[in-house]
């Protein structure tokens, strides 16, 4: 069981999570910090107290990355840039390469990924030294830029999310309400191997799960999403137990009938009756003119029951009550006779009621009924029944012709209209929160077996363009790269635009500095 017995299992792999830093960095995730540091020198005259001060600032230079080591544990590399003020106000800039511990958590209510630098660890500083310092001076500046990379990322930032919001809390046709939505506990987090993380998480109050049988399931792909079918049916009963869509309906129709196929029973009938009233003395020819019937049904569904089978199918099991009427009318013309003939006497036109039945609180059994396990168009895993076998039970006896047709109307309006099987709400919501950057998921397999339904994903992202800093215009012709408030960056037609976060990225692809905003990348 690929779930390890909880009731969902997300993993993601390292690929997206550099993604997502990358666009946490280009947003503007990790800000400028600024500090203080004073020397610990004691008694310091307080002429020289301004010179016992250094002043730093932190920024990151490039997207931090993350990596899983061998290990299983979780590191990040970050280049960082620090410029420091000393004694009393010369300012100098320094860049360095960090290596940070890093502990991945899933957060239960963004439902994300996201990394916490409350016990991170600075190692590895090696400071880019390009004004030849003093061993001493470079020592003392090594440990103020640890404890000011630390501050950063301990006290100033603390985290930072790594995915897409992965699964939304709310559920189709339901109330609002924090009580109508669905309440997730976490089971664990664990690094799988040198690519994968997942996260195990259970809903609605249950809590097993064993952490030590969770596989990797994500065949390379960007995320995989697995659903245990318990966690699916206490979702399920969840989302009946509350929803606003309707558990009953009440249905019309009227159908005409072809006449040919019924005159007989017709003929027959009303020949009948008319003996019967007139003791034979009455001759009366008749003239069909139509037939229909009008009916209805008042249906109540209760709430299915599914197993999942392999081949993204489940088979499901139900019944419904309904009460049903049916009313049958005729138009005839009739022309009668007295004596057996010899005298004509009238031709009329009428409509005549010939049944009016109904019965109530009739139990109807779905049998043998089959579904398609399936993301509908929003993302949310559903069940769409494909067959059904249902078998009404409706005691009146009419022409066949008649009967059959209204059974039939009533198994469809019960296959149409029954309640949606809810298994899990949307996958992979559209938007970054708080940002104008949207999320698009690509499903690259859904597949079921008899525990569990396994969903395999990619993400891109758009709207980048909103925050990154540089743009370039991707015509061969041209293959400039401006800042984006460059005069000449606004004249880049909308299709030959890119957007980058990191100038040494845009530089990579090839792309040469503008004249006018980044002259000392220009290469002419």
């Amino acid at each position: 069981m690929t779930t390890a017995g909880y009731d969902v299992m997300v993993q993601v792999h390292e690929s997206l999570i550099n993604k997502f830093m990358k666009t946490a960095f280009c947003i503007g995730k990790f800000p400028t910090f600024s500090g203080n540091y004073e020397l610990p020198i004691e008694d310091v005259p307080e002429s020289l107290q301004e010179f016992m001060d250094i002043g730093y600032e932190v920024s990151l230079v490039k997207a931090p990355n993350i990596d899983f080591t061998a290990g299983l544990d979780m590191m990040m590399n970050v280049r960082g840039q620090v410029e420091f003020t000393v004694l009393g106000g010369i300012e100098f800039e320094l860049e360095a390469e960090i290596s940070v511990a890093v502990n991945p958590v899933f957060d239960q209510n963004t439902r994300m990924f996201k990394i916490e630098f409350v016990e991170a660890a600075i190692e590895d500083v090696e400071l880019n030294d390009t004004y030849n310092l003093p061993a001493d001076v470079l020592n003392k500046l090594n440990e103020i830029l640890g404890i000011a990379l630390e501050e950063y990322l301990t006290d100033e930032i603390t985290s930072i999310e790594l995915s897409p919001v992965l699964f939304a809390l709310d559920l189709p046709h339901m109330p609002s309400g924090d009580e109508n939505k669905l309440n997730i506990g976490l089971g664990n987090v664990k690094v799988l191997s040198p690519s994968v993380m997942a996260a195990s998480i259970n809903l609605l109050g249950y809590n097993g799960g064993n952490v030590n049988a969770i596989t990797d399931f994500t065949n390379g792909n960007h995320l995989g999403l697995g659903v245990n079918e318990n966690g699916m049916h206490r979702v399920y009963d969840f989302w009946w137990a509350r929803t606003t869509y309707p558990k009953s309906v009440t249905k019309t129709g009227s159908h005409e009938f072809d006449m040919p196929s019924i005159v007989d029973f017709m003929d027959e009938l009303i020949d009948w009756v008319v003996a019967i009233a007139t003791l034979g003395l009455v001759d009366v020819d008749i003239d069909i003119d139509r037939v229909w019937a009008d009916f209805g049904a008042n249906i109540h569904f209760s709430k299915f029951d599914f197993d999942l089978k392999p081949g993204n199918t489940a088979e499901l099991s139900g019944s419904v009550t309904a009460d049903v009427w049916l009313s049958v009318n005729v138009q005839i013309t009739t022309t009668t006779s007295v004596l057996w003939g010899f005298v004509d006497v009238d031709e009329d036109t009428d409509t005549v009621n010939i049944f009016d039945m109904r019965i109530n609180g009739i139990t109807i059994d779905l049998e043998n009924a089959e579904g398609i396990v399936s993301l509908n168009e929003d993302n949310e895993l559903t069940v769409d029944i494909t067959d059904v076998d249902i078998t009404i039970p409706l005691p009146w006896e009419l022409p066949e012709m008649i009967l059959d047709y209204v059974v039939d109307w009533l198994v469809d309006e019960i296959v149409d209209n029954m309640p949606p099987v809810v298994l899990f709400p949307a996958i992979i919501t559209q938007t970054i929160p708080d940002t104008s950057v949207t999320v698009e998921a690509t499903i690259e397999d859904l597949a079921i077996n008899e525990v569990e339904a396994l969903i395999t994903a990619n993400i891109e992202t758009s709207g980048i363009g909103t925050y990154a800093p540089y743009v370039a215009n991707k015509n061969p012709e041209s293959m400039e790269l401006h800042l984006k408030d460059c005069e000449w960056a606004h004249r880049i037609a909308f299709r030959n635009r890119i957007y980058y976060c990191e100038l040494e990225e845009a530089l990579a692809d090839g792309y040469n500095g503008c004249a006018y905003c980044l002259s000392e990348y220009d290469t002419g």
